[in-house]
């Protein structure tokens, strides 16, 4: 875990708005469809080494309310047969978690962390909750890199 100071970037995706409550069982879970869109649309049409982002914003409170998610990459595919939007990450300083491994148990052990990690009393941080974000690299379910940026105070 390390601190970063980065300027402001931007990701074109598809988006959806959900809760971490809502992520806990497939019947009302939206970000497995959000990501195969993203995986079987958007990614084959990048080049192989372009990582692909997960942006979490409009945060309605904290880690228990509704947040929008972005799923896409930094730059815009000539052709893709999603609709996609543009989101703006701010400029700020994160807290980056990383990973490596198998998906999505890997992604899944670093956001534990992350709760984990905001959970104890000694932490010297505090989260913004301004805009988080997700950047994977590599394309293989059973190597891929992730590292997860918390926007800090």
């Amino acid at each position: 875990m390390h601190t970063v100071n980065l300027p402001s970037f931007r990701i074109f995706g598809v988006q959806t708005r959900t809760c971490n409550a809502d992520e806990e069982t497939l019947k009302t879970a939206r970000l497995p469809l959000l990501w195969h869109d993203v995986y079987t649309e958007l990614v084959p049409e990048l080049p192989a080494d372009a990582p692909v982002y997960g942006v979490y914003g409009g945060y309605e409170s904290d880690q228990d309310g509704r947040y929008t998610v972005t799923a896409g990459a930094d730059q815009k595919p000539k052709k893709c047969n999603l609709d996609l939007v543009e989101v703006t990450v701010p400029p700020g300083q994160y807290l980056v978690f990383s990973g490596k491994g198998k998906m999505p148990e890997t992604v899944i052990r670093v956001w534990l962390d992350i709760w984990d990690y905001f959970k104890r009393e000694d932490t010297p941080h505090q989260r913004a909750y301004t805009a988080d974000f997700e950047v994977y690299r590599g394309r293989e379910e059973t190597a891929i890199e992730v590292s997860v940026h918390i926007a800090i105070k």
